[in-house]
């Protein structure tokens, strides 16, 4: 099947340096293809649409430029299947022809292709609840194909770890004390007065904690330097509370840009100046314990495993149905356990319909609740594979105990998988919130994407 032209400009010593019309052959049965060919575009463009429309996009045909929704829905799709970031998107369009045959544009010689910026704001527009309802539609689809088991839910906890040093304290407390520093300058360019007692304490704090890294040697001596370095980062909230408070009525954007920054410091340095002082008192890391002052919402998340006491970074539930396809959500750092495996079936229902419900529900030894399983039976799931604590008994019968050590062994499996340099749900590389937290969740919609295509070349063979 001939799937069109593609116009590629080279130059060549023979020739003149015209462009050369190049006629490539693309197999109907290539994977993207085939691929393309079952996904319900109709629901996903919609979809992505109602997404890109309440962040402002002009898809509404409204004055100005109109937003290109018949391009962007399938680059996006791409995007995810291929797990690349926007400049890996624009150089994959301008040299790949499948690409060109998947989004639609292998037709039209001087199609116009939008720049890594576009692409990555149309990614952004997206949102965290726009990726899950696409990851919805494709465990839908496959359910339709039926690659989808939907009677069987195996879930468990993870962390997301993030892209980030060590969270030691006097670093944690020097990133406050340096973006506290760079609001602080923004200000005085705008002749904000009153500003260099602020300035040189935070000066101060960067030589304290310079000094805790480099020159203070043993546990006591750097006990007293952190406790130095707390009382000096005391110091320098009370000194911009004031400037806050008086910068409230101002209407440049800079000035409340870094009013806002500095009111973001103020609110975490409340939690935190407890949460190293608990470390300092007790040596041990408080629950929730905030890592990142850019990142509050990343925590640390006592395990208590061997080799492995506390992880750092966002709590997730991942849950594989039966047939290998995923879903997950974000959830709060050591959240309780024994609510884990209600909060898997919300999901699920989610998906599915809220009268939906699995057969088997898969849940570890942290799951084992009374109340939850009660609850699960009356919400009328049959067998309740949570493997019990201690020497209580099981609920299930020998047979379906099988399956379920299976189901958990998988699950295990595909968290790795998601973790691997293929999907990077581990330490992605964005550094706003806004995308941040779509990382995970875009990690699961590739995950899912690829496992559909791999399904369907295998159904068509």
């Amino acid at each position: 099947m001939k799937a069109g032209f593609y116009c590629m400009p080279e130059f060549c010593l023979e020739t003149s340096s015209t462009a050369q019309l190049v006629q490539i052959e693309v197999s109907p049965t290539h994977p993207l293809l085939v691929l393309k060919r079952a996904l319900p575009w109709e629901a996903i463009t919609e979809a992505m649409t109602r997404h890109w429309r309440e962040h402002g996009k002009n898809v509404d045909a409204g004055p100005g430029l109109p937003w290109d929704v018949s391009l962007y829905v399938p680059l996006m799709v791409l995007m995810l299947i291929k797990h690349f970031d926007s400049r890996q998107m624009e150089a994959y369009l301008a040299e790949n022809v499948v690409a060109r045959v998947f989004i639609g544009r292998h037709r039209e010689i001087q199609a116009q292709i939008r720049d890594h910026s576009n692409i990555a704001r149309a990614y952004a527009a997206l949102g965290k609840a726009g990726i899950e309802e696409v990851t919805h539609l494709v465990i839908k689809e496959a359910h339709r194909f039926g690659f989808v088991d939907e009677g069987v839910i195996s879930s468990d906890t993870t962390a997301q770890e993030l892209a980030i040093g060590y969270p030691n304290e006097p670093g944690i407390l020097r990133g406050l004390a340096q973006r506290c520093g760079r609001a602080l300058m923004r200000l005085k360019k705008r002749d904000i007065q009153g500003l260099d007692a602020a300035l040189e304490q935070v000066e101060t704090i960067l030589r304290s904690v310079k000094e805790h890294h480099l020159f203070t040697k043993g546990r006591e001596e750097k006990r007293q330097v952190l406790t130095r370095i707390l009382t000096e980062v005391g110091e320098l909230m009370v000194q911009t509370r004031p400037l806050v408070e008086r910068l409230g009525t101002r209407l440049d954007q800079v000035i409340q840009s870094a009013r806002s920054r500095l009111m973001a410091m103020h609110e975490v340095i409340k939690p935190l100046m407890g949460q190293i002082v608990h470390w300092l008192t007790t040596g041990k890391v408080a629950a929730n314990k905030i890592i990142h002052v850019g990142i509050p919402q990343a925590r640390a998340i006592v395990r208590n495993k061997a080799g492995k006491k506390t992880e750092f970074g966002l709590a997730y539930l991942i849950s594989r149905l039966g047939g290998g396809y995923v879903f997950g959500e974000r959830i709060v750092a050591n959240a309780d356990e024994r609510q884990m495996p209600l909060k898997a079936l919300a999901g699920y229902r989610k998906i599915f319909g809220q009268e939906a419900t699995p057969e088997l529900v898969v849940y570890d030894r942290g799951g084992d609740s009374t109340p939850t399983r009660r609850k699960l039976a009356l919400a009328g799931v049959k067998d309740i594979g949570i493997q019990p604590k201690g020497k209580r008994p099981w609920s299930v019968a020998e047979a379906v105990r099988d399956q379920v050590r299976s189901e958990r062994g998988q699950t295990e499996g595909v968290i790795g998988t998601l973790k691997s340099n293929r999907y990077k749900f581990n330490k992605p590389k964005e550094r706003l919130w806004q995308t941040l937290e779509m990382a995970g969740p875009r990690s699961i919609l590739s995950f899912n994407l690829n496992k559909l295509m791999r399904d369907l070349v295998a159904l068509t063979r």
